[in-house]
């Protein structure tokens, strides 16, 4: 009997020691680039399984309507400015459980 409760014990710990929350992470070196030139973005995010990504920048500008699921994307920007690039990083597909954001910042020329 308390070989099974220490079983249970120790299943119940190990569930909850993998069950880490996401964390969110850009891997972009870039913090400047030109006008018409390609940028790569790429998730580095930890325990995640889908993520979500979305830009912010000068009015006007295409990108802040414009979202990415992927993990990596490449983007040419049109307008010149500094734009707020955000990445939401979920736990679970379909955009579910925890979620860890992060934000880089990028200067078109």
């Amino acid at each position: 009997m308390f070989k099974r409760f220490l079983f249970t014990v120790s299943v119940l710990l190990w569930l909850v020691a993998c069950n880490k929350p996401p964390e969110a992470c850009i891997d972009n070196g870039q913090t400047t680039a030109s006008v018409g030139s390609p940028v790569s973005f790429v998730s580095c995010s930890k325990h995640t399984l889908s993520q979500d990504w979305f830009m912010s920048g000068p009015a006007g500008a295409p990108e802040n309507t414009m979202g990415w699921s992927d993990a990596q994307f490449t983007h040419t920007f049109t307008v010149t400015g500094t734009y707020v690039v955000t990445l939401n990083a979920y736990s679970k597909f379909s955009f579910l459980g925890d979620v860890s954001t992060t934000t880089q910042t990028i200067t078109i020329q």
